[in-house]
């Protein structure tokens, strides 16, 4: 009989992005080794394109679990640079990949609603993977290997927001706009599953101390359009929605093909946690509070 031990070291590489930060922050810290490409204060520095690097922090590490964070995460760059953006979201996480199965460390890696097409919406784990652009692209090549290795999590997530050095999100660039009395544009015919990033991390620990394998739709858990998720937003810090401006898909000139009826079905997570991840509006007024003290 088989005895499941429980990880206890966990590697994450890529804690200075949103996910990654967040991630390591869900952990105790004598748990958590942390690198990151710009480095943190204490912890390894890692180009996860340095594949001769990449095998030496894992064979020094000895993680039970390999959180791979550090991704090239910009849609339109992977549609305009797919070989440069393949480096790193695939080429490398096959590295990564490879040391852990060597080591039988349970590999987490993080993919996207953009493995779907968008047209029959909302998709369960099940559902056929049909991406319409090259992130997609990347994403479900990133899940086959992964579950090459043979034990591997894949947490496919949507609309991350949370507290974020980098103010890349999509909450925080919009906050900033409204805030400087700028209009912003939202897509009117897409859907999103947005997902509070502490709750995201939450989740990802604990499916991965239970041992959780396979994908999983770590997300939501409630599907909203772009537009409402945006007023939403601008409630939430008190900012003035009449600044928002819906634009369909066709009008914002981008070169990457967006999957537009999306959206994540949560049940399967849900069900393994036995509860939903925090709701969008509750996520968003935590963060509002939160930028709100720090600001005091």
């Amino acid at each position: 009989m088989t005895i499941y031990r429980m990880p206890r070291r966990f590697l994450v590489i890529g804690a200075d992005g949103l996910v990654g930060r967040h991630v390591a922050g869900a952990l105790p810290a004598a748990d958590v080794l942390r690198t990151s490409r710009r480095g943190i204060a204490g912890e390894p520095t890692l180009d996860i394109t340095d594949s001769d690097a990449v095998r030496r922090v894992i064979r020094e590490a000895r993680p039970d679990v390999i959180v791979l964070a550090a991704a090239d995460a910009y849609v339109e760059r992977c549609e305009r640079e797919p070989a440069k953006t393949r480096r790193v979201n695939v080429d490398a996480a096959r590295v990564v990949a490879a040391s852990a199965k060597e080591r039988e460390a349970l590999l987490v890696v993080f993919s996207s609603e953009y493995v779907f097409d968008g047209a029959a919406g909302p998709y369960s784990e099940a559902d056929e993977r049909r991406p319409i652009n090259e992130y997609g692209r990347q994403k479900v090549a990133l899940e086959d290997i992964a579950l090459d290795t043979g034990r591997a999590l894949i947490c496919r997530t949507s609309g991350v927001f949370g507290m974020d050095q980098k103010r890349r999100n999509f909450v925080h660039q919009l906050v900033e706009r409204l805030r400087a009395g700028q209009t912003f544009d939202v897509p009117s015919d897409q859907l999103v599953t947005p997902t509070f990033a502490p709750a995201l991390a939450g989740a990802v620990v604990e499916l991965a101390r239970s041992g959780s394998t396979g994908p999983y739709h770590v997300a939501g858990p409630q599907i909203m359009s772009r537009v409402d998720f945006a007023q939403a937003v601008a409630k939430a810090f008190g900012l003035d929605a009449s600044l928002l401006r819906p634009r369909e898909t066709r009008e914002l000139s981008l070169a990457a093909p967006r999957p537009k009826r999306a959206g994540l079905d949560t049940r399967k997570v849900s069900a393994a946690l036995g509860h939903p991840l925090t709701a969008p509006i509750d996520g968003l007024r935590e963060l509002a509070g939160s930028e709100s003290a720090q600001a005091h």
